[in-house]
């Protein structure tokens, strides 16, 4: 059985939706702490099962959702496993093929999206029984000494505070964007110049207003975009702090999806 996990999200039975831990912060603080409407309404957001709570913030930590001790998730819920290691993620991502990642995060976004019609998860191309296929997308194979247990990938959404708290793991980054291709031209060192692309991401404030988010290198890879439309994405990497503002590197060029709205 996995550790107590926080939640950032929630189901919200009020409105059938998926909700950030946000908007019950941002209630209560006009209500003097109050946010009554939200109690006994917010539940997991994968299995819909699970009751949460609120978490209040403090000088060490941030706001955040608890499960409740007397709720229970569904059995095939993610959340009820432990967290895949760095090595495990990048063994599973080296062991599909591009296709097969793709086809992982199509399903992980059916989920966290709550895309109706969804497709089967893909574990692994490896020999692992279908009958786990029922299993959550956000679930992986570890394998150890021909043992196979599923782990969960850690997730993050790009609608929430990032800072460098947050760590180096490995995510699964999400969320509703808009996406903008910046060219970049550069010498190698036999003196020849070459292209490079960076992808800039943007999302929405509580004000309803779009600003920069982050960026993410792109490498040679050009992706067709249209800058008026909105995008759901998805993408595996970690958080880098090196530069003035943090970015995400990808753990491999081909794990980022994203689909127009």
């Amino acid at each position: 059985m996995a550790k107590s996990k926080s939640f950032e999200e929630f189901y919200y039975v009020k409105t059938g939706k998926n909700c950030n831990v946000k908007a019950v912060v941002d209630y209560a603080k006009n209500k003097y702490g109050d946010y009554t409407p939200f109690e006994e309404a917010m539940f997991c957001p994968e299995c819909e099962k699970a009751e949460l709570f609120l978490v209040r913030e403090t000088s060490g930590r941030r706001a955040h959702l608890k499960k409740k001790p007397s709720s229970s998730h569904e059995d095939n819920c993610s959340y009820i496993y432990d967290y895949a290691s760095r090595k495990t993620i990048q063994n599973y991502v080296k062991g599909l093929t591009n296709c097969q990642i793709q086809e992982k995060l199509n399903s992980i976004m059916h989920m966290l999206f709550k895309v109706k019609n969804q497709k089967p998860n893909i574990l692994t191309n490896n020999n692992i029984s279908n009958s786990k296929n029922s299993s959550s997308p956000m679930l992986i194979p570890e394998v150890r000494k021909d043992v196979i247990e599923l782990k969960s990938l850690r997730r993050k959404s790009l609608s929430s505070w990032i800072d460098e708290t947050d760590g180096t793991d490995l995510y699964l980054f999400y969320g509703d964007v808009k996406l903008e291709i910046v060219e970049k031209e550069k010498v190698n060192v036999d003196g020849d110049s070459y292209k490079y692309y960076l992808l800039n991401l943007w999302t929405l404030n509580k004000n309803g207003e779009w600003k920069y988010r982050t960026q993410i290198y792109r490498g040679r890879n050009k992706d067709i975009i249209d800058i008026n439309k909105e995008y759901r994405i998805a993408m595996i990497g970690n958080l880098n702090f090196k530069w003035k503002r943090w970015q995400i590197d990808l753990i491999n060029q081909s794990a980022i999806r994203f689909v127009d709205i």
